[in-house]
């Protein structure tokens, strides 16, 4: 997956109360990359991953994936762009409180009706060390 964003910006608010949060950036990743956000509080980190992950819509700019722009879906269809092909790990848990983890971590698959691999499953929950704590709600 390639994704490619243009001069993408984000303002909360306007007039006194305008904030920048986010300027022109500019970003573009292609399938084989490794990257890393960096940069000091409230520098825009949380801002451009939001973004990026079509969690909020950019003020300006454009934002493509594999050169689709993900802004020209319904609703319904960045949903379930968001559940097959983005992976997010919030800094807060963001967990559904009335399911145990292991449906938590699921839950993406079976809105999409797929069955869980179990072995992968497995493999994920032990290198997370989170394995003894599958059958418990957040």
């Amino acid at each position: 997956m390639n994704i490619e964003a243009k001069n993408l910006s984000k303002i909360y608010g306007d007039g006194e109360n305008r904030v920048v949060a986010l300027d022109h950036a500019n970003l573009e990743i292609v399938s084989s990359d490794f990257i890393s956000i960096m940069g000091p509080s409230g520098s825009g980190k949380s801002t451009l991953l939001h973004l990026l992950s079509g969690l909020d819509k950019p003020s300006s700019g454009s934002l493509t994936y594999d050169g689709k722009d993900i802004y020209s879906y319904s609703d319904k269809e960045l949903s379930a762009f968001r559940r097959k092909r983005i992976g997010f790990i919030f800094q807060q848990f963001n967990l559904l409180p009335v399911l145990t983890a292991k449906e938590n971590i699921i839950m993406p698959l079976l809105l999409d009706k797929q069955k869980p691999d179990e072995a992968y499953l497995k493999q994920l929950t032990e290198l997370l060390g989170i394995q003894g704590r599958l059958e418990h709600l957040p």
